[in-house]
C-alpha cells in the first residue's frame, strides 16, 4: 500500500505481535480476519537492509537505517524512538537510484549525524518478506492490518551471516485514534496464537548473532527534572510494558533462568509504581494492572525458586564437608519439580491472558486514561514530586525498623526485609535524577543491607524446598533435606549478624536527594 513519499517526518504508531509461521500464514484466510477486513487483502514481497556501524553507533542513538525494495521503487526510511513503545518518528523517501542512499531528510541533526558515519556504513542485518496487508476500519479508526512471513538476516561484518524465520502481525494507525488500536489488538490475541511484541525487525535479526544477550538490561529511563510526574509516571509504564515483552523469548524459547527472574523483577517494579502513585489517582487502572502483575510473579514464582535451589544452594552443599551421600538423588528429585514449574512458567507467559496484560500496560503508558480525576500533585516537576515520595518510603522503613530492633528471632525480621524492598524501588526509579557521585554510596548501602537479609530469606525457602523435594522419598532423602538445611541455617545465622549493624549505619547516612 503506497501512502506516499516526502521528506518530512511523521509519527508511525503501530503495534506488533509475533507467532509460529504457520499459525501466522493461516491468519488472511481465517474467519476473524475475514470478518475484520471485508474488502480483502493484497500481497507483496518487501526486501530490506539496514545500515549501521559496526559498532552499532545509530543504533545507541535510538535511530534505525532501512533501505527497502517495495516492487519497483527503492525507498530509505529513517526511524527514531520516542517515550512510549508504540511510537517512532518516521522519515522516509523515495530514491531514484541506490547511489543516492544515505540521503539527507530534512532533520539537521539526524542528517549531520548520519552523515558524520557515512563512509562507516555497511548492512547489518536484511529481510525478506511476504507481507499481506488490508485496511481495518474499527471504532472510527482506519488501521493497516498486515502479516510478514519470510526470514531475518544478521550480518557480523566478517562475511558471516544468521539468518531466522520472521512471522509478525503489525497494526498501523492510518487514522483516526490510538484507543481503537489497542482494542482492536485485543480482540486479535483473543482470536489467534500470537505473542505482543515491541522488538523491531532489526532487533530480531541482530539477536540471532553470537554472543547476543536475549536478557539484556532494563533501559535507563532518559528522566528530565522538569518532567512532571504524570510523564514519568506514563514513561515507566511504558518502559515495564516494553521490558516485559522482550523478556518473553528469554522464558518461552530458551527457558533461560535470568528470563524468569527479571520478568519477575519487571512485574515488581510495576507494583512499586502503582504503590508510589495511587494517592493520587482516582482510577483504579493501574492498581488493577498491579494486582495482575503480582498474580503474575506468584506464578513464575516457583521457577525461580527451584532454579536457584539447583543453580546456587545445591551446588555448594554438594562441595560441603560431609555431604551425604543420597544428596544427588535430592537433586533429581528437585529437577522433577523445577521442570513442573518451568512448565507453568512458560505456560503463563504463552497465554493470551499474559498477552492481553501487556497490551493493557502499554495502553496505560500510551493512552494515561488514569490522569482522569488524578490530584494536581501529578503536574508537578518529578524534582519536587521525587523528593517528598523517597521521604515517605524511607520514614515508613524506619519505623519498621524500631518496630524489630534487637530481634534474634529471623521471621520477625521479614516485614524491614520487605519494607526496604519497597525502598529500593523508589530510589531506582529516580536515582537518575541526582548525580552518581552522590548516590552512589547510599544505593551501596541500601544494596548491602538487602543483600544481607536475602541471603537470610533464601534459606528459609532452600529449607522449604529440600522438605518438598524430599517428600516420599524415604528415610535417605529426609537425611538429605535435613543436610540441607543446617547448611543454610548456618549460612542464614552468618548473614543475620551483619544485619543490625547494617541497618545502623544506613539510618545514619543523608538520603542523597537531601543533598541536593
Amino acid at each position: 500500500m503506497d501512502k506516499g513519499r516526502s521528506d518530512r517526518g511523521r509519527i508511525e504508531f503501530e503495534l506488533k505481535f509475533t507467532g509460529a509461521p504457520a499459525d501466522a500464514a493461516a491468519l488472511p484466510v481465517s474467519d476473524f480476519f475475514a470478518a475484520a477486513a471485508p474488502d480483502g487483502g493484497a500481497w507483496e514481497r518487501l526486501s530490506s537492509r539496514y545500515y549501521d556501524t559496526n559498532d552499532g553507533a545509530l543504533a545507541a542513538r535510538g535511530l534505525s537505517l532501512r533501505l527497502r525494495e517495495e516492487g519497483a521503487e527503492l525507498v530509505q526510511a529513517v526511524k527514531a524512538k520516542r517515550a512510549d513503545a508504540a511510537s517512532r518518528l518516521e522519515f522516509e523517501c523515495s530514491l531514484g537510484r541506490e547511489s543516492d542512499f544515505p540521503k539527507a531528510i530534512g532533520d539537521d541533526k539526524t542528517d549531520s549525524l548520519i552523515a558524520g558515519y557515512r563512509d562507516r556504513l555497511l548492512p547489518v542485518a536484511k529481510t525478506t518478506v511476504d507481507r499481506w496487508a488490508a485496511v481495518v476500519r474499527f471504532k472510527g479508526a482506519e488501521i493497516e492490518l498486515a502479516v510478514d512471513l519470510g526470514s531475518v538476516e544478521a550480518l557480523d561484518g566478517e562475511g558471516r551471516s544468521f539468518t531466522g524465520p520472521l512471522a509478525e502481525v503489525e497494526l498501523e494507525l492510518l487514522s483516526g485514534e490510538p484507543a481503537a488500536v489497542f482494542d482492536f489488538a485485543r480482540l486479535l490475541t483473543a482470536n489467534a496464537p500470537l505473542r505482543f511484541s515491541t522488538e523491531t525487525k532489526l532487533g530480531s535479526a541482530l539477536a540471532l548473532l553470537p554472543g547476543a544477550d536475549p536478557i539484556g538490561k532494563s533501559a535507563r529511563l532518559p528522566l528530565d527534572p522538569e518532567m512532571t510526574a504524570g510523564e514519568v509516571l506514563a514513561m515507566q509504564l511504558s518502559d515495564c510494558a516494553e521490558r516485559a515483552a522482550f523478556l518473553q523469548r528469554a522464558v518461552i524459547e530458551l527457558r533461560r533462568p535470568e528470563g524468569v527472574h527479571q520478568m519477575r523483577v519487571v512485574l515488581r517494579r510495576l507494583r512499586a509504581i502503582e504503590r508510589i502513585y495511587r494517592r493520587y489517582l482516582r482510577s483504579d487502572e493501574i492498581a488493577g494492572l498491579a494486582a495482575r502483575a503480582k498474580a503474575l510473579a506468584n506464578a513464575l514464582g516457583p521457577a525461580r525458586d527451584w532454579d536457584v535451589f539447583l543453580d546456587e544452594t545445591l551446588p555448594a552443599a554438594l562441595e560441603a564437608d560431609y555431604a551425604p551421600e543420597r544428596l544427588r538423588e535430592l537433586k533429581a528429585r528437585a529437577e522433577m519439580k523445577r521442570a513442573e514449574g518451568w512448565a507453568h512458567a512458560v505456560r503463563v507467559i504463552s497465554s493470551p491472558d499474559f498477552a492481553r496484560f501487556l497490551i493493557d500496560l502499554l495502553a496505560a503508558g500510551v493512552l494515561q486514561d488514569w490522569r482522569k480525576g488524578a490530584k494536581k500533585k501529578l503536574a508537578r516537576p518529578v524534582s519536587e514530586f521525587a523528593p517528598a515520595v523517597l521521604d515517605r518510603v524511607l520514614a515508613k522503613a524506619f519505623r519498621v525498623g524500631e518496630d524489630v530492633k534487637g530481634s534474634t528471632d529471623l521471621a520477625a525480621r521479614h516485614p524491614l526485609r520487605i519494607a526496604l524492598k519497597k525502598l529500593r524501588y523508589p530510589v531506582q526509579l529516580f536515582r537518575d535524577l541526582y548525580p552518581k557521585s552522590l548516590r552512589k554510596p547510599y544505593m551501596s548501602a541500601l544494596s548491602e543491607l538487602q543483600d544481607a537479609f536475602g541471603a537470610v530469606n533464601d534459606a528459609v525457602v532452600a529449607q522449604h524446598l529440600a522438605d518438598e523435594a524430599a517428600k516420599g522419598g524415604g528415610e535417605g532423602a529426609m537425611r538429605a533435606a535435613g543436610f540441607i538445611s543446617g547448611y543454610k541455617a548456618a549460612e542464614a545465622r552468618e548473614a543475620a549478624k551483619k544485619i543490625d549493624a547494617a541497618f545502623q549505619a544506613f539510618e545514619k547516612m543523608t538520603p542523597f536527594w537531601r543533598n541536593q
